[in-house]
């Protein structure tokens, strides 16, 4: 049995060097239980996380052990899906890699390979992992723990929060629209707390922020959400979708004269005020955040779809 799984993962390998689709870590298990020679290697990431701005550049380092003088080196890149992407790879024999805006600084003498991301954009926030395969071998053995990459907007101007509630049963959701900076403090206030959730940040497009907080209650009807941003404190308005009111359709007139002509028919694409979409649009993330079932896990992803 081993033998036929060291053979379909060394053929995966050998047929997808840049690519290796992993949606959970069953694959780096399996390529180290099968390899046989996992004991002797060692990946060291040293950094749990970075922080930097849009147009910076960033260095995530990574360390190596290994006994064996030919090898590759690879980094990845973590998907929100769990989806790891190859980014770049390095031959212990190789000159210097680079592609696009990656780069490596290889050392074999230290045994050290760092990843140099330049020109950082919001979309370079992700979890990267360094990753050691021997030559010959079976699949990649190890992997590091991964540096979580998060990139900021650039500074601009400060923004003010708007806050929202909304409310489904004993489920209570804050949510905080387009504010800069990033520091926020959201507190749902209420006498007889069931639980609460962290609040989830993300970034819009135009590079400011937007949060939500989840909480469930034995009080809903009372409970309240007080925003402290930029030294000041914002309390929120309950949300409740405006009833459209159909307009009412003039009697047609008649006319003294039959022959008279009669004034064409125009029709006119229906306007839709902007303010109304943004609010139909915070609506259906509250109604999926409150209807979630597994809050801890689908809440920063839900928040995600909505601000971008």
């Amino acid at each position: 049995l081993n033998s036929q799984l060291e053979a379909e993962l060394s053929t995966f390998v050998q047929g997808n060097p840049c690519l290796m689709p992993l949606s959970s870590p069953l694959w780096v298990f399996m390529a180290i239980a099968f390899s046989g020679s996992g004991v002797a290697q060692k990946v060291t990431q040293d950094q749990s996380d970075v922080s930097s701005q849009v147009g910076q550049s960033v260095t995530l380092n990574c360390r190596y052990e290994t006994s064996l003088s030919t090898y590759r080196l690879y980094w990845y890149k973590q998907l929100p899906s769990g989806q790891m992407t190859y980014v770049i790879r390095q031959g212990s024999e190789a000159t210097i890699a680079w592609k696009d805006r990656y780069s490596v600084n290889f050392k074999k003498a230290d045994k050290s390979i760092s990843l140099t991301i330049s020109a950082l954009q919001l979309e370079d926030s992700a979890k990267y992992f360094c990753a050691l395969q021997l030559l010959y071998s079976v699949g990649f053995l190890p992997f590091g723990k991964g540096t979580y990459l998060n990139v900021e907007p650039e500074s601009q101007p400060a923004a003010s929060p708007s806050v929202f509630v909304m409310k489904n049963g004993t489920n209570v959701a804050c949510l905080v629209k387009e504010f800069y900076p990033k520091d926020v403090t959201i507190s749902l206030q209420s006498s007889k707390k069931i639980i609460e959730y962290d609040p989830a940040i993300a970034i819009s497009p135009g590079g400011k922020y937007s949060a939500v907080k989840l909480g469930q209650y034995g009080d809903p009807d009372s409970v309240t959400c007080s925003v402290e941003h930029n030294k000041q404190t914002w309390h929120s308005t309950d949300f409740e979708p405006k009833k459209t009111i159909p307009e009412t359709t003039p009697k047609p007139m008649a006319y003294e004269n039959s022959t008279k002509a009669e004034a064409p028919v125009t029709c006119q694409e229906p306007q839709v005020e902007p303010g109304k979409v943004n609010m139909m649009s915070l609506s259906v993330l509250g109604l999926r955040m409150l209807f979630a079932k597994s809050v801890a896990v689908n809440f920063l992803l839900t928040a995600k779809l909505f601000f971008f």
